[in-house]
């Protein structure tokens, strides 16, 4: 890997899961690697920043590290990339692609990318309006960001109206008020495409498939996902419809004055083989990323390392399949519950079977592990077939203890 030479010092931003799976992947790669703010299982890969979110702003401290990875879209939006050739991820005008899902919609709109049919609603008049064009179920969007909680689907013509009125005036979800997305429900299957991008050249990553819903069967509201695997094998006429979405995507964004850079995930819906862009995010993916850094963390690093270095970088198809079960406390995603002691037994050395445990909603309290979060473990299992990758990943699972534990047990079937 030629870009190892130039990175020594990397930062990642972030404190869950997809960031312990960086930092794993790039220390591995003979990097040193910090985390800001992290969390107890990221101390394992390298050292946590105790700073606060301004001296990170507005201190000289991110230009001590040659790459600085976020891992969460907040950072973006905010503009941590903004005149910093050092982050990896699109100033704060790309990242509107995932910050505004109204800016999204119309500039999909605008470039022909296919979406499902919306309306844009700022008040309740036109939410009722909007709501009138469309068939139950009923998807409502929050404008803004809302932790993957900003989606609502409703059946009932009056639920959407009274639930759609929440989300704009701030009630629904705390902090999250303004504009909604009202669009059309499609029914098809969910497939995430994940790209490293440099301007207009981008590479593929292994395509992943998320779980969305709380719950065994699809059941329960949305979370941030409950679990993932990959690679999804997919068709070519299929590959080469959501290469040209990520073309007309780069494209557009050029048109617009914004060079892009980093990760650009692009959540699909496909119908009937047609692929529609659900949203865009402007970075990788959790859980997705926790089963692409598995599957083949030299490739996936040295491939950021070559598009951060604008050198050539390219697609690779991964040889082993990995799995991802999220471990989350009893309560999530509404209200987990938080403060239980986690104890973990028997993963001395489990990587060379192939069994990782990243951390998302742990601490170090007392010098002894404590849930701090909802999504609290991800056990990925990794191996050359589909099934015996699952296998270790639920195996994995039953050295985790801690009250109120729970997950899906449909993951990968």
């Amino acid at each position: 890997m030629s870009g190892v030479r130039k990175v020594k010092r990397v930062l990642v931003l972030g404190s869950g899961g997809r960031e312990h799976a960086i930092g794993w992947a790039f220390k591995n790669a003979g990097c040193e690697v910090s985390f800001y703010p992290g969390n107890a299982g990221t101390k394992l890969e390298g050292k946590n920043l105790n700073i606060s979110e301004a001296e990170l702003l507005s201190g000289n401290i991110l230009g001590e590290f040659d790459l600085v990875i976020p891992g969460s879209e907040d950072f973006l939006v905010k503009g941590i990339a903004d005149g910093r050739i050092n982050v990896f991820g699109p100033d704060s005008a790309g990242a509107r692609l995932e910050g505004s899902k109204c800016f999204a919609k119309l500039f999909m709109e605008k470039y022909n990318i296919p979406t499902a049919r919306f309306q844009i609603a700022r008040n309740k008049v036109q939410l009722v309006d909007a709501l009138k064009s469309f068939t139950p179920p009923y998807v409502i969007k929050a404008d803004g960001l809302a932790q993957g909680k900003g989606v609502i689907i409703e059946d009932n013509f009056s639920n959407a109206v009274e639930n759609g009125s929440k989300l704009m005036d701030g009630t629904l979800i705390p902090g999250v008020s303004g504009p909604v997305v009202v669009g059309e429900f499609l029914k098809g299957w969910e497939l995430s495409a994940i790209a490293i991008v440099s301007g207009r050249k981008f590479a593929l990553l292994p395509f992943t498939r998320d779980y969305k819903r709380v719950f065994t069967g699809n059941k329960g509201p949305n979370t941030g996902g409950m679990g993932a695997y990959g690679p999804v094998e997919i068709n070519q006429k299929l590959v080469e419809k959501i290469r040209t979405i990520f073309d007309k995507t780069l494209f557009g964004l050029e048109k617009e004055g914004i060079y892009y850079k980093g990760f650009l995930y692009i959540g699909l819906m496909i119908v009937d083989e047609e692929p529609y862009v659900l949203e865009y995010n402007v970075r990788l993916g959790d859980p997705e990323t926790e089963v692409i850094v598995a599957m083949e963390p030299e490739k996936f690093v040295g491939n950021v390392l070559k598009a951060f270095n604008n050198e050539d970088f390219e697609e690779y198809k991964s040889s082993k399949f990995a799995v991802d079960v999220v471990v989350a406390s009893e309560g999530y995603p509404e209200s987990p519950r938080k403060g239980q002691k986690i104890v973990i037994e028997n993963i001395e050395n489990s990587e060379k079977e192939g069994n990782i445990l990243f951390y998302a909603g742990v601490k170090e309290q007392n010098g002894e592990l404590v849930v701090s979060g909802g999504r609290v473990l991800h056990s990925v299992g990794i191996d050359n077939e589909l099934g015996k990758a699952r296998e270790k990943a639920y195996k994995n699972i039953q050295n985790i203890h801690f009250e109120g534990m729970f997950y899906r047990d449909d993951i990968a079937l």
